[in-house]
């Protein structure tokens, strides 16, 4: 599949541009308004690269600001490389949106095929958005993998997010809150076990299970959103700390705790800015992916972790696992196997599409396995990345949309 470049704002399809990823479309373009609706017009000044004005439509006089508003997305203007004017949509906002369409879209790639064998997935392999089969669902309809993210995302938005992370994990499992189509259809044990906890009136730090056959990838599948909080306001301690009390809320097992933090570190390295720009890409995968080995080994052997928990990891922290084959990697519904298995995935692949189709035919938690790489990979390849007509299947896009732009507001 060849990669594409999108529209942020409207999804159309543009031209190809690695140095402006967020670049919006031509009619986009020329709806840029201010805050409060008024058009906008843009020009250089010269063509030597000294400056550009910014002038109301209606009046011409000038608006002195960069920012501007297309459909009521943040927006920056600016003059291009070689000339001319560029509009891109706000960064923050453009990555949160690739967070939560990320996730969503290789969920829903994976829901139809779910507990299918890897041998089933090489005879047929998954090559688009289908619908239908385990589930019986929709083309497009995501599972718990991305309500729960969803519930993470809405308690980020409140003051107390780990306490709103219990109530509306608890809204999700008996009220239906956000559920692709107003029913709960997949639930894990261990999640299901510590909702009831949560129900019955425990502590979100004691309700979750923390035994080690409670180790399923349930509080992996919906961490991602956690870096948009933790990733410039928090130092180590802090990203550490919060990423276990919020693991912990379903999956309180040390295993757990550290494949969440290990992805939330790999997340935020991508978070924070990629100065390389898309020619550059792989190499600055395999860059951000030393860089986190480096900082996970070394704060682990400061806290003094379980030796024989933190051996687990070595694939990841001390070896290179994008050069192990293909039978080597699991994708079980095992937090460490769908932590290895979307490192791998997003590792051995040039594109978002390559990278969720890769992790779905790997075979077995398909869905979850193709969520957790979708969010990482979309992060790092941007919300444009995303094929179209994959985004445009999704249920509840509306919707999804407008929680990306309040999780923005708030941060």
């Amino acid at each position: 599949m060849n990669e594409l470049q999108f529209c942020p704002i409207c999804h159309v399809e543009v031209q190809k541009s690695p140095r402006y990823p967020a670049y919006v479309c031509g009619s986009c373009y020329s709806r840029a308004s201010d805050k409060g609706g008024r058009l906008l017009s843009f020009s250089n000044l010269d063509m030597f690269g000294n400056g550009f004005k910014a002038l109301y439509k209606d009046t011409g006089e000038p608006y002195n600001n960069c920012v501007c508003y297309i459909d009521g997305k943040k927006c920056w203007a600016g003059e291009a490389y070689f000339g001319g004017i560029v509009i891109e949509a706000d960064k923050t906002t453009t990555k949160i949106r690739g967070i939560l369409f990320g996730i969503a879209v290789g969920d829903a790639l994976g829901v139809p095929v779910e507990f299918k064998s890897r041998e089933e997935m090489r005879k047929k392999p998954v090559t688009d958005m289908t619908g239908y089969g385990t589930y019986n669902q929709q083309p497009g309809t995501w599972s718990d993998d991305s309500s729960l993210a969803f519930c993470v995302a809405e308690a980020l938005i409140t003051n107390n997010p780990l306490y709103h992370m219990g109530i509306n994990f608890r809204k999700w499992a008996y009220e239906s809150y956000w559920t692709p189509r107003g029913k709960v259809f997949d639930i894990g044990n261990t999640t299901r076990k510590a909702i009831a906890n949560l129900a019955n009136g425990k502590d979100i730090f004691a309700a979750g299970c923390f035994d080690e056959a409670s180790n399923g990838n349930g509080s992996l599948m919906r961490i991602l959103p956690m870096v948009v909080w933790t990733s410039a306001k928090h130092d180590i301690d802090e990203r550490y700390f919060l990423a276990k009390y919020a693991s912990a809320i379903t999956h309180g097992h040390i295993r757990s705790v550290i494949a969440c933090f290990y992805y939330l570190e790999f997340a935020r390295r991508i978070f924070l800015g990629i100065e390389s720009k898309h020619a550059e890409y792989i190499k600055c995968k395999f860059e951000i992916y030393k860089n986190v080995q480096a900082d996970v080994s070394d704060y682990l052997s400061r806290l003094h972790i379980d030796p024989k928990e933190a051996a687990l990891f070595d694939r990841l922290l001390k070896g290179d696992i994008y050069r192990l084959p293909e039978a080597q990697i699991q994708s079980g519904g095992l937090a460490l196997q769908t932590l290895e298995a979307s490192i791998w995935c997003l590792m051995t692949t040039d594109s978002y599409a390559q990278a969720v189709l890769r992790a779905v035919n790997l075979g077995d938690d398909t869905d979850t396995t193709a969520a957790v790489t979708g969010g990482l990979a979309a992060l790092y390849y941007g919300i444009g990345s995303i094929p179209k007509d994959w985004m445009q299947k999704l249920a509840r896009i509306d919707d999804i949309e407008n929680l990306a732009e309040r999780l923005a507001e708030r941060n």
